[in-house]
């Protein structure tokens, strides 16, 4: 019996003494009934994207301005040490300031033993 153009037969097979039913279709086109056809779609080829990469910043320190501290005032000795003077030098400028007391740290009789070491 034709349903909507296709047509169905029953077909019964025995297989080890158990009885199978089965239909079987056979589709055929009827006048007026359209075919589709077979429609294939293309996948576009892939693409690549290239992103730009990310834009390097640069953050200037603040200029912070640290108030000098008031240097140490040098004593006699450290001041002939750091001018270059000699030991001889500095012994003779002790003779002439009068022999001060505050020349020679250790009171041995021998001056800026501090800035120009033992002499």
């Amino acid at each position: 019996m034709p349903t909507n153009g296709v047509f169905a037969r029953a077909a019964a097979a025995t297989v080890a003494g158990v009885a199978l039913l089965g239909l079987t279709a056979c589709a055929r086109p009827t006048a007026g009934t359209a075919v589709p056809a077979a429609t294939t779609t293309e996948t576009p080829p892939p693409t690549t994207v290239v992103t730009p990469p990310p834009a390097t910043v640069y953050v200037v320190p603040e200029t912070v301005t640290v108030p000098k501290t008031p240097a140490k005032p040098l004593t006699p000795c450290q001041r002939l040490h750091a001018d270059g003077y000699s030991y001889a030098v500095a012994y003779t400028e002790w003779e002439l300031a009068g022999y001060p007391a505050n020349w020679d740290a250790d009171h041995d009789g021998f001056p800026c033993e501090q800035s120009y070491g033992e002499q």
